[in-house]
């Protein structure tokens, strides 16, 4: 029986400023029925507290320690593992805001270059991040999302970033957000949850679904995101249920 759904948002419960018809009331529906609702976004764009104030915006009835986004999960990881260490950010407000939060040194030389969507991105700053790993820096992202869906079509995402600093710098980022399974780890941790109980929703193959693959539980495909079916029958990558949108999302599953 599945007791908890983790929810990606962007392309799953909104594109962009859109909200996906009847994602509001499902979620309403699963919480009424004693489901216990989470959110986890690739995103490093806002911090928790900045995802909170857009999903209430939006309708949802949401609590700030649902959210997993990924601004505090790179924070969390890099306090975590390299405590000590200062970042250069490749990224926007929420991200500075959730490395401020976890009590993380901000350096023009630093030892961690982290790198989120950025969409004041500039040659300067590629060029800063660059110098910084030349000079031994390593380099932590997000994510490698290769797009991001929005009312009018898909736009590059923090992926197409860290490629053109990978390039340069000849080094691979660590990848923390989704598919790497450390955030569950978090989740599992601060909700007692038990993996057979629990399914990642989402519209990402290589994200969303890998994500769960890799984290040992169910999940399930929506197909109103970057995902359509003709994605879905040439991957490998195969969800454990496929869906055309949140809103048939059955409890039955």
């Amino acid at each position: 029986m599945i007791k908890t759904v983790i929810f990606d948002l962007d392309g799953t419960l909104y594109r962009g400023k859109t909200v996906i018809a009847g994602a509001v009331e499902k979620v309403g529906e699963l919480r009424s029925k004693g489901i216990r609702v989470l959110f986890f976004t690739n995103a490093a764009t806002r911090s928790r507290k900045g995802v909170a104030e857009k999903l209430l915006g939006m309708g949802f009835e949401v609590k700030g320690d649902e959210i997993y986004c990924g601004s505090y999960v790179v924070a969390h990881y890099v306090r975590e593992k390299y405590k000590g260490k200062s970042v250069m950010i490749i990224g926007e407000d929420g991200f500075r805001e959730e490395i401020e939060m976890a009590g993380i040194k901000i350096s023009e030389k630093p030892g961690i270059v982290v790198v989120g969507l950025d969409r004041e991105l500039t040659y300067e700053k590629l060029c800063n991040a660059h110098k910084a790993l030349m000079a031994g820096a390593l380099l932590i992202a997000s994510n490698k999302d290769h797009t991001y869906p929005t009312e009018n079509g898909s736009l590059p995402g923090s992926g197409s970033i860290v490629s053109a600093i990978e390039y340069a710098g000849e080094v691979q980022a660590q990848t923390i957000g989704k598919p790497n399974p450390y955030a569950f780890e978090l989740i599992k941790k601060d909700f007692k949850l038990k993996n057979s109980e629990v399914m990642m929703v989402g519209d990402r193959l290589n994200t969303d679904i890998l994500f769960a693959k890799n984290a040992g539980i169910k999940s399930t495909l929506v197909l109103s995101g970057s995902t359509n079916k003709e994605h879905l029958k040439n991957s490998q990558i195969k969800p454990d249920y496929v869906t055309k949108s949140i809103r048939d999302l059955t409890l039955s599953l």
